[in-house]
């Protein structure tokens, strides 16, 4: 990797996607194997709940069919497995495509989804590309922690104006910003005081707004972990929402051995288009029924709990999960954004 100095949303983009990059040598979620655990890895229950979303929207848009789900960042294929196994009244119309940019697990998710949910591959009513596919369709855009891993621009308040964020072999550098980067972050945070680190989500902006224009009539689904208003990046350092991963551990500094860690960032939703809304994903999951598909294991627990077989520990598992994906101070603060097309 050129290691001359490089933008950080540039550097950060090389680190994780380039030749050497994180996701291009075989990055990825997974409880097992895998650098980070995301909610379809934590368990089964979250794809079920989007499973039934998905039966929902389907019925509001007046049964389409084809029915079109577009999941970007798909990853090893978890949530598309889950979805697969639990829909139930959109089944017959649901044609999925998977978005992963890495080959390697691209060609790994379609295999394992097609083996797992269909008796015939060819006959799965299943793709797998590397970005999105043209539009319109009608159906359902969604992503699990997918924005956060789009590089932001950073940049920093000063006593004369901005700055901005430049890696120069493995060391900080700020440069004066340009007059767009210092636009933007005075209007997000108009008295910013000195010292003040922001996150820019160019990229993010943009990618939402690809997804948006695909659709003629449905939805973008979007689950990430972040802020509501930019504002609130203020009192916060830099490392604390600058992120690292590396076999499910912070793995500190983001400029040490591109390549060989996760680069993360929370994500400020008042920067996307539109006007989604936006609830915590704890309150989103219960919403979508999480509590009744859990109701059995509680009353198996609640008998057995004294003396419990593998049925009771298994019952006991399954609320464990429940609990970490509506965890407030975990997965049930992350934020979900849901926008409405052609409504």
């Amino acid at each position: 990797m050129n290691r001359s100095m490089m933008r950080f949303d540039r550097f950060v983009e090389e680190a994780l996607y380039g030749p050497q990059g994180f996701y291009t040598q075989g990055g990825k979620a997974g409880e097992n194997a895998g650098d980070f655990i995301t909610s379809p890895e934590t368990s089964t229950l979250f794809g079920e709940c989007i499973a039934t979303y998905l039966d929902q929207v389907w019925q509001e848009l007046d049964r389409p069919d084809p029915f079109i789900v577009i999941e970007a960042g798909s990853g090893c294929g978890t949530l598309c497995r889950d979805i697969f196994l639990s829909v139930q009244e959109c089944s017959s119309a649901l044609r999925y495509v998977m978005v992963e940019r890495s080959e390697v697990q691209r060609d790994e998710a379609f295999a394992i989804v097609a083996a797992t949910c269909f008796l015939e591959a060819e006959e799965a009513p299943l793709t797998a590309v590397k970005d999105l596919p043209t539009g319109p369709f009608t159906g359902v855009v969604l992503a699990n922690e997918l924005l956060d891993n789009l590089p932001p621009r950073v940049v920093q308040k000063t006593r004369t104006g901005w700055s901005e964020l430049y890696v120069n072999n493995g060391r900080e550098e700020w440069q004066p910003a340009p007059p767009n980067a210092q636009n933007m972050a005075s209007l997000l945070v108009p008295n910013a005081p000195p010292g003040t680190c922001l996150p820019l989500h160019l990229k993010a902006a943009v990618w939402v707004n690809r997804a948006l224009n695909l659709l003629d009539r449905g939805r973008v689904l979007l689950f990430d972990y972040g802020v509501q208003q930019t504002k609130d990046f203020v009192e916060r350092p830099f490392g604390e929402w600058i992120r690292t991963y590396n076999q499910q551990h912070r793995a500190g500094n983001p400029y040490a051995e591109p390549g060989s860690r996760d680069i993360t960032c929370d994500i400020a939703f008042d920067q996307l288009p539109g006007f989604p809304q936006i609830v915590a994903q704890r309150d989103w999951l219960l919403a979508q029924g999480l509590h009744s598909m859990t109701e059995w294991a509680r009353g198996q627990w609640h008998d057995s709990a004294v003396a419990p077989d593998s049925g009771a520990l298994g019952a006991r598992a399954v609320l464990q999960e429940a609990a970490a994906l509506t965890d407030r101070e975990g997965l049930g603060a992350f934020l979900v954004a849901e926008w409405r097309v052609g409504e």
